[in-house]
C-alpha cells in the first residue's frame, strides 16, 4: 500500500524552531493552489494503484478555506479513489479548530487530525514563537471529539533549554488526559537558517546536554506505555490499531508521492523532491518545465536505508531480505558485525527479525551507521 503527500507551504507566523518549507506570505496562495492541481494531474500515471492513505501538511493546511481545499480533493478524485482510502490526515493548528471547520473537514473525508500542540506551557509556546495557548489546545481538542473526530494526533516537543524549566509530568498528564490516539513526541533541534539556529551560532542558545535528553526520552517513553500507548518507532506512540499508516509508509520503504512545493516521493527505487521555493514552483508548473530533482537509489543505497528505517521502528528489519543480492563476502562482513551487536545487547534477533528495544532507540543512529557494510 502507498501514501499521497500533499504540502502546503502558508504559516501565519514563522516558529523559531522550524526549518520546513514555508512562507508567512499568502500572496500566492491561489496560483500555488492551482499549481498543486495541475501537478496532481501531470503525475497521474505515477499513483500506484493501490493507495491507502492521504495526509495533507505543511505549512499550516489548516490556513485554506472550504474552496480551496475541495479543488484539491476534486482534483484527486479523478486520479484515485479517495472514498477508499483508510487513514485521511489534515494538520492542524489549535486556534485553527473551529465548529464550521471541524465540520467541513468531516463532510469532504478527513477521519484524522494531526495537531500542532508542542507544549502545554504558555510560557513555552510563547518562546518557540507558536500562536496558540493552552486553553486553544483544550478548547480545540474537546471541540474536534465532540464534533466526531476520534483518531487525533498531537505533536509534542521535549529537550527544550533547561532554563525554561518545564514540568513535563504536567504537560504529558494533561496531554494523557485528552485521549489522544496517537503522539509524535520530538526532541528539539537547532537548525540553521531558523531563529534558534541564529541564537545558537551567536552563542545565545546551547543546546541541551546529551544526558539530560536521554532522560527525558527514556522519561517520556515509560510515561506513555504505561498507560497504554504502544511505542512504535522512535518518536511515536499510539493506542493499539491507531498507528499512523501513512508514516508507517516512509518507514516500510512502501511508494508514496509528495505533491507542491519541497514534497518528497519514492517511487521505482527513484527519490524526487520538488523545488522548495513557491514562486519557481508555480512558474515550472505553469510554463511546463522541470520543478524537481531525482536521484536513482542503487540497491545498496536501498539497503542501508532499510536497516536505518527499520531500526528506528519496533519492527525492525528482516535478516534474510537484506542480505539478497549481496555476495558472500559482504554476508559474512554483515553477519560478524550483527553478532558483535548481539554480544553488545545493543540489537535483539527474533527469528530473522533485527531489531531494538525503545530504551536502545537512541542510539539507532550508531548501530546502522555500524552495519552500512553494504557497499558498492
Amino acid at each position: 500500500m502507498s501514501g499521497i503527500y500533499i504540502h502546503i507551504p502558508f504559516c501565519k507566523q514563522a516558529c523559531h524552531y522550524c526549518d520546513f518549507h514555508f512562507s508567512t506570505s499568502l500572496k500566492s496562495k491561489n496560483k500555488l493552489i492551482l499549481a498543486l492541481i495541475k501537478e496532481i494531474e501531470l503525475r497521474k500515471s505515477e499513483f500506484p494503484p493501490e493507495i491507502n492513505s492521504l495526509y495533507i501538511g505543511g505549512g499550516t493546511p489548516s490556513l485554506l478555506n472550504e474552496e480551496e481545499i475541495t479543488s484539491i480533493f476534486t482534483a484527486l478524485k479523478k486520479t484515485i479513489k479517495v472514498d477508499f482510502l483508510r487513514e485521511i490526515t489534515i494538520e492542524v493548528n489549535p486556534e485553527d479548530i473551529n465548529l464550521k471547520k471541524l465540520n467541513f473537514f468531516k463532510k469532504i473525508g478527513f477521519n484524522r487530525l494531526s495537531i500542532g500542540v508542542q507544549s502545554m506551557d504558555d510560557k513555552v509556546l510563547k518562546w518557540m514563537n507558536r500562536i496558540h495557548n493552552k486553553e486553544q489546545v483544550l478548547k480545540g481538542i474537546n471541540l474536534a471529539k465532540r464534533s466526531g473526530f476520534y483518531d487525533i494526533s498531537i505533536d509534542f516537543i521535549y529537550g527544550t533549554p533547561e532554563f525554561l524549566k518545564r514540568n513535563y509530568n504536567r504537560e504529558i498528564s494533561e496531554i494523557i488526559a485528552l485521549k489522544p490516539s496517537h503522539l509524535s513526541c520530538y526532541h528539539l533541534t537547532i537548525e540553521n537558517g531558523t531563529y534558534f539556529g541564529h541564537l545558537e551560532k551567536n552563542k545565545k542558545l546551547k543546546p541541551l546536554e546529551d544526558e539530560t535528553s536521554e532522560k527525558e526520552f527514556l522519561w517520556i517513553s515509560n510515561k506513555l506505555q504505561s498507560c497504554k500507548y504502544e511505542h512504535y518507532e522512535i518518536s511515536n506512540f499510539a493506542f493499539k490499531e491507531k498507528k499512523s499508516f501513512h508514516n508507517s509508509n516512509y518507514w516500510k520503504q512502501l511508494p508514496y508521492i509528495g505533491i507542491g512545493p519541497g514534497a518528497h516521493s519514492f517511487l521505482k527505487s527513484k527519490r524526487r523532491w520538488n523545488i522548495s521555493n513557491n514562486n519557481q514552483y508555480i512558474k515550472c508548473i505553469e510554463n511546463k518545465k522541470s520543478y524537481f530533482e531525482e536521484e536513482k537509489l542503487s540497491k545498496y543505497d536501498i539497503k542501508n536505508e532499510q536497516i536505518m528505517l527499520g531500526l528506528r521502528t519496533k519492527d525492525g528489519f528482516n535478516l534474510k531480505k537484506c542480505m539478497i543480492g549481496i555476495d558472500d563476502h559482504q554476508k559474512k562482513d554483515f553477519l560478524k558485525k550483527i553478532d558483535e551487536l548481539l554480544e553488545e545487547k545493543l540489537i535483539i534477533k527474533k527469528n530473522n527479525d533485527i531489531f531494538m528495544k525503545p530504551d536502545k532507540w537512541l542510539m539507532s543512529e550508531f548501530v546502522s551507521r555500524k552495519l552500512f557494510t553494504l557497499k558498492k
